[in-house]
């Protein structure tokens, strides 16, 4: 790798770094702000930031984040797989197996 062969990863060299102005940023292009509690919404600005909740955070913070951030229309990076609503409840019609004839039942003949 130092004498630069072939088969060898590239080194990383002077041009690799991206643009100060850019440089940080989620690739929407938005500042990154990190979430660990509803309350901390509140500073946000949604022209500017992008929401990003912490990974320590359970399900129950998670989704009253969401809630909150939906409220404040601000942008969610990293939302999470939504859970599954519960289905409607209804009753479940059961249809009986229809009685088959025997031989025996069978038509006149």
């Amino acid at each position: 790798m130092r004498l630069g062969m072939r088969g060898w990863p590239k080194a990383v060299k002077v041009g690799y770094k991206t643009g100060l102005e850019n440089r940080g940023l989620h690739p929407s292009g938005l500042e990154e702000i990190l979430v660990r509690r509803p309350a901390d919404l509140e500073k946000i600005d949604a022209k500017t930031q992008i929401v990003k909740i912490a990974h320590s955070v359970g399900e129950r913070k998670r989704i009253a984040i969401m809630e909150r951030a939906e409220a404040l229309e601000l942008t969610v990076a990293n939302p999470g797989a939504k859970k599954a609503e519960a289905a409607p409840e209804t009753e479940l019609i059961v249809k009986e197996p229809e009685e088959t004839k025997t031989e025996e039942e069978g038509e006149p003949e």
